[in-house]
């Protein structure tokens, strides 16, 4: 306890007072972050206790992929990849732009959702089978209606998570990490008020309305930067740099979609309530991924843009290298606490009322295996956005894709053998290759440009 209030005391000295550092530093994403999951934990105890490892949760937790796939490809790309850098270069020179900027994104977004998720609705009947083969009719039924229901949420979290990317690239990180946490807020208050009525569709209503509360706490922030709403289609420059940047990441978070469907497919072949079990599992591995590794990783990535903005490439490869170890060396002892400490953690937290002793059993095993991949996968946000940074995505995307497929071929291959496991254990493997080439990637770039900036600086070249 004093090691934390020692850490703490340093960092509000390090970010210049106690006001900033809430608002302005990774400790607030930290902080946030844990506020997020720790209210994940309530929401995930409520679902274990009121519907159990069942059918029906299995549907619910299935009725996600589509949704957040299309969101991810047809926006997110274009957020993670692609905003960030722009817009703080428009914010320092042109802040009128940089608004104009928002409400493009915004615009373009909301219009190719609509147009993708009204044709997928209609279509949907016509390739349930594909998509979730485990399931009978009447579970299809359900998976059908609650699906297009669902694709209402991705509009709110278009506008929310632009926003989001507004106060990541001016560092108003409290608001930013705000959002989560009360998308948890309505999910749970879906379960206490909707569901006893309602059933599972309850969860479906408080879920809308959690996304709703995501961009609510957002939007004060961004209208005091100066945003006001404006739906334009303009095609300018910034429009025309986003869509070359966005491309390759949207193949990158395209994959990664695809890879949870793959999980959530597999899984449905599977016993009853396994969908479940894997979806407990992975939200429990994710905690410490997104309260450090994705944390210190978004902090950064607005420092990161500005220095190599500034071509201040020793500069950036000292932050890179620090901010890895950093990074790595609180993950790792994470995910051994998480590992040894798996059974109680599932038992206390998810135990009890139709959540039995074997769904516990099931979960634990499911998690240790699943903490080999904690390190991995929080360094590799960092090393992804370090490549953004230096406005590069078809590297990493590259990478990402490639390791992806690889990812399923294995699992696909170790499923039959190993069961639920098959689903961690492929994912550690295809993680490590990930990094290993994102790491050389980054090296040759970094040395190529510094190179560069040598030769220019020789030549008397600016």
């Amino acid at each position: 306890m004093r090691f934390i209030l020692e850490k703490i005391q340093q960092q509000r000295r390090d970010a210049g007072g106690f006001r900033n550092l809430i608002l302005h530093t990774a400790f607030a994403l930290t902080l946030t972050s844990g506020l997020s999951y720790f209210l994940g934990l309530v929401r995930d105890r409520t679902f274990a206790t009121t519907f159990g490892a069942s059918a029906e949760l299995d549907i619910y937790n299935a009725a996600f992929v589509i949704p957040d796939f299309f969101l991810a490809l047809l926006v997110t790309g274009t957020l993670s990849a692609a905003f960030v850098p722009i817009f703080s270069h428009l914010d320092e020179h042109n802040k009128k732009k940089a608004i104009l900027y928002t409400n493009q994104i915004i615009s373009y977004g909301l219009l190719v959702l609509g147009t993708v998720c009204m044709l997928f609705a209609i279509f949907l009947p016509h390739f349930v089978d594909f998509l979730v083969p485990g399931f009978d009719e009447l579970e299809q039924a359900q998976y059908i209606q609650i699906t297009r229901l669902m694709l209402l949420s991705p509009f709110f979290f278009a506008i929310s998570n632009t926003f989001g990317n507004v106060l990541i690239s001016t560092k108003e990180f409290l608001w930013y990490g705000l959002a989560p946490a009360m998308y948890n807020l309505g999910i749970i208050a879906g379960v206490f008020l909707f569901a006893p009525t309602m059933g599972i569709m309850g969860l479906v209503v408080g879920t809308l309305l959690g996304a709703f509360l995501h961009l609510l706490i957002r939007m004060p922030s961004v209208i005091k930067y100066g945003w006001r709403p404006r739906f334009t289609l303009a095609f300018n420059s910034e429009i025309k740099e986003t869509i070359f940047l966005m491309i390759p990441k949207m193949l990158q978070l395209g994959m990664w979609q695809l890879l949870l469907w793959w999980f959530i497919r597999l899984a449905t072949q599977l016993e009853e309530g396994s969908v479940t079990i894997y979806a407990f599992a992975r939200n429990f591995q994710s905690v410490p991924v997104s309260l450090i590794g994705i944390a210190i990783a978004l902090a950064a990535f607005a420092e990161l843009s500005h220095i190599a903005a500034n071509k201040h490439y020793k500069e950036f490869a000292i932050k890179i290298k620090q901010k890895s170890l950093t990074i790595v060396g609180y993950t790792m002892l994470a995910a051994i606490a998480l590992a040894v400490f798996s059974y109680p953690i599932i038992n206390v937290l998810l135990g009890g009322g139709k959540f039995d002793q074997a769904a516990v059993t099931a979960t634990a095993s499911l998690l240790m295996v699943y903490a080999l991949a904690i390190p991995l996968e929080s360094v590799m946000h960092l090393l992804s956005r370090a490549h953004f940074a230096l406005k590069n995505t078809w590297r990493p995307s590259f990478i990402h894709a490639m390791t992806i497929a690889l990812t399923m071929g294995i699992s696909a291959h170790l499923i039959p053998t190993i069961q639920l496991f098959a689903i961690p254990v492929a994912f550690a493997i295809g993680l490590a290759l990930q990094t290993l080439l994102l790491v050389l990637s980054l090296m040759q770039m970094l040395r190529k440009l510094r190179l560069s900036e040598r030769i220019k600086g020789a030549l008397g070249v600016d």
